[in-house]
């Protein structure tokens, strides 16, 4: 049979310049699969590998090679306790895993795993976290690939940030409210620092940059995550985080693809649906996407669980028997035709978590695996919880049912064994490219990191976005500051520590402006959420303060500012927990509307979401949003917050605030 050739134009103009051509050899493909059914179907050639001391199970060659396709989380682990269950059942395991268990260790070994997700609980220290990535890549070492496996992490730096160690910095929405004034500078600078301290802490992926324009402004997942709402800005934002982390050794992945910005719906707890047409889908959704791909090779693509009929309409029985369009994580025209074909994408497809709900809702857990691969998927993340040594036993036998319902799907020729070899290629390609396991020892990798972890050039960093970003909403010729008839200010705040970190920040930029000593002059007082004060008290204070500062960081409330559906328990989003936010707002607009009662000028310094904002700035005389909310303790032992600093030197006209709010708020 002679060598097929088949040219493919691409109905996607916007994004595609060129003819695309693929050449089918018949006779290899013939023999791809029939090398991969025999090493499937034939126990003489299987490979096996055992664990160490019990022999769970063993693996055909192709079942290892399933295993290499998933990605898992370790964050929780109950080992038994004298040879029984330590906890009722996996659901009940909150033990975190800072040490590699060695049940975990033969896990990793024997299953030829081919990625291992930390969250916040994972990484806790520095010399911790060094430890624990270099003992998973040990045991990744053992395998039957004998080789690292990718370590990922969402470091995406503002809200989403897993180690508190590291430098925190103000987020994407920041760098994009900073593009006016500083173009891709600090998309650059900011990801080129958390690529630094991740690769030094063993990680060689970083779930990040999230590159959705942010078009809904009822967005509870995106939000303050997304650099704005022009497709452009983030376009060129998200090749230039991508260039940077990935300069420094570390794989970058764009998400979440085909697009996540115009949903109202959290993918943790539900499936959303995208209905724009096809124009503005290419206008705005997968823009970014389609920039990155050419102008920076992202290594990493991760997919979103989210219905685009206009991409997609096909359907699907779920596992309650209702029929759903197909989201895009489990979509072959949206991750193989689109994707990979159309915009030319050759590096990794990575799926979002699949234990979110826009998944279990709809698919079994070897389902959800067995169609993203079909679709296109080179690597399940989270597809199965291990917390417990039974659940080992039971991830062995989903790698086998998984591998069972695969080649059933392959027999009846709606899968390819080639494509599944060349997704195997791939992933070696990028392994091959940006992991290895450091030829130091622990002693030498942790001396280098305590040196980039959160270093002074780090921070610096942090500080000048925050600063770059401040951004000026509201001013009823207020601003600036007339500091030298300022005898006596009132700060309004949550908690104690915004209390010492606002106070710290105003006198260090007071003493930076006034004659020396004039800081002394100016007295504090201050109403802080939690305190007993009377009300007498607190009304006379306000009364006679020259300023009221109060400070408010809002939020809408998404499972990934935690990490994911482990933390879907009793006490998230609790009735406690919203009463103490609405404790503070009730506090808060009651201290704005007694200020203006009173007459006393008040600054409104607001962090979190600027949608949220609306009903507080109506109240204040000054809003100033930044987007740093971190506060963090210096070696000097004060708390410092970034936010808070640059707010207050805006506030007496130190520096100017140049930030330009990248989204459009409600009237």
């Amino acid at each position: 049979m002679d060598n097929l050739t088949i040219s493919i134009t691409s109905n996607f103009p916007r994004y595609s310049e060129k003819k695309k051509r693929i050449r089918i050899v018949p006779s290899a493909l013939i023999m791809i699969v029939s090398i991969a059914l025999s090493a499937c179907q034939s126990q003489a050639t299987e490979k096996t590998m055992t664990h160490k001391p019990n022999n769970i199970s063993t693996f055909t060659a192709f079942e290892q090679k399933i295993a290499e396709k998933m990605s898992l989380d370790i964050r929780y682990f109950c080992a038994d306790i004298n040879g029984k269950p330590s906890v009722p059942t996996s659901k009940h395991c909150r033990q975190p895993v800072t040490e590699l268990p060695e049940k975990l260790a033969q896990m990793i070994s024997s299953t030829n795993v081919g990625g291992i997700v930390l969250f916040a609980e994972n990484v806790q220290e520095i010399a911790q976290v060094v430890q624990l990535t270099h003992d998973i890549q040990q045991a990744s070492m053992k395998s039957v690939q004998a080789k690292p496996l990718i370590i990922s992490m969402d470091q995406e730096g503002g809200r989403v940030a897993r180690f508190a160690k590291m430098t925190g910095f103000s987020g994407n929405m920041a760098i994009g409210a900073s593009y006016p004034e500083h173009g891709t500078y600090f998309a650059a600078q900011v990801n080129a620092a958390i690529a630094k301290e991740l690769k030094v802490l063993g990680i060689n992926n970083n779930y990040a940059p999230v590159v959705d324009v942010n078009t809904n402004v009822d967005n509870p997942v995106i939000n303050t995550r997304s650099f704005g709402e022009s497709a452009m800005q983030v376009a060129e934002l998200g090749a230039s985080a991508v260039n940077a982390i990935q300069a420094e050794g570390v794989m970058a992945t764009l998400k979440h693809f085909p697009g996540h910005g115009d949903t109202h719906v959290d993918s943790h707890l539900g499936l959303p649906r995208v209905d724009h047409d096809r124009a503005l889908i290419d206008a705005v959704d997968l823009a970014p996407f389609a920039w990155a791909i050419k102008h920076s090779q992202p290594a990493m693509i991760m997919t979103a669980h989210i219905q685009y009929p206009a991409l997609d309409n096909s359907v699907f029985v779920s596992q309650s028997g209702d029929k759903i369009i197909r989201p895009a994580t489990m979509s072959r025209k949206i991750l193989s035709d689109l994707l990979r074909q159309d915009m030319g994408f050759d590096g990794i497809i990575a799926t979002d978590a699949l234990d979110m709900a826009g998944v279990t809702h709809f698919f079994t857990d070897v389902e959800a695996v067995v169609e993203t691969f079909i679709a296109g998927a080179d690597l399940a993340v989270m597809p199965f919880k291990v917390r417990t040594p039974e659940d080992i036993a039971a991830f062995n036998v989903f790698i086998k049912d998984v591998a069972k319902a695969l080649m059933i799907r392959v027999e009846q020729g709606e899968y390819q064994l080639a494509e599944f070899e060349q997704s195997i290629a791939r992933l070696n390609r990028y392994k091959k490219q940006y992991v290895e396991v450091e030829n130091i020892s622990i002693a030498q990798q942790l001396q280098a990191a305590n040196a980039i972890i959160a270093n002074e050039k780090h921070l610096n960093t942090e500080q000048d976005l925050a600063s770059a970003a401040v951004t000026l909403l509201k001013n009823k010729q207020l601003l600036p500051l007339n500091v030298t008839d300022v005898k006596k200010l009132h700060f309004v705040v949550a908690n104690q520590q915004e209390l010492i970190a606002l106070t710290n920040a105003a006198k260090s930029v007071l003493a930076r402006v006034l004659p020396e000593g004039g800081v002394d002059n100016i007295a504090i007082s201050y109403l802080v959420a939690d305190s007993d004060e009377s009300t007498k008290k607190v009304n006379m204070l306000l009364s006679e303060a020259d300023v009221v500062i109060a400070t408010l960081d809002i939020k809408t409330a998404s499972l990934v500012d935690l990490g994911g559906m482990d933390d879907l328990m009793p006490s998230y989003g609790s009735a406690t927990q919203q009463q103490q936010k609405l404790t503070y707002a009730t506090l808060l607009k009651q201290q704005l509307t007694l200020a203006a009662k009173f007459k006393t000028p008040s600054i409104l310094i607001a962090k979190g979401s600027p949608f949220l904002i609306n009903e507080y700035s109506e109240l204040a005389d000054v809003v100033l949003l930044n987007f740093d909310d971190r506060i963090y303790e210096s070696e000097n032992k004060e708390a410092v917050s970034p936010g808070f600093n640059a707010s207050m030197a805006v506030i007496v006209n130190e520096s100017k605030a140049l930030g330009r709010l990248p989204v459009t708020l409600k009237n």
